[in-house]
């Protein structure tokens, strides 16, 4: 059994800029990486090839390997394993 336990702080306004801050950013890369060109065509158009094509037929496989890649890339940037972006 898992117990959550919430601590009832105040976070100061320059911390929420900060949150904000970091969120902006994280939205940032994701669409850098998400509207480049990977060879033939843009990421984003491939992404939804592969979404209608799921749909369609039922894979979803498919949007798996694409929530799997898109985590490498996010988690991993540090690392740069998967070529993260900055």
């Amino acid at each position: 059994m898992v117990f959550i336990v919430w601590k009832n702080t105040k976070m100061n306004t320059e911390e929420l800029e900060e949150i904000d801050s970091q969120k902006l950013e994280i939205k940032k890369q994701f669409d850098e990486w998400m509207y480049e060109l990977e060879g033939y065509s843009f990421r984003y158009e491939r992404f939804w090839d592969d979404v209608d094509s799921a749909i369609n037929s039922n894979d979803n496989q498919r949007i798996m390997d694409w929530m799997r890649s898109a985590f490498q890339v996010g988690y991993c940037a540090g690392s740069r394993i998967y070529g993260g972006t900055e």
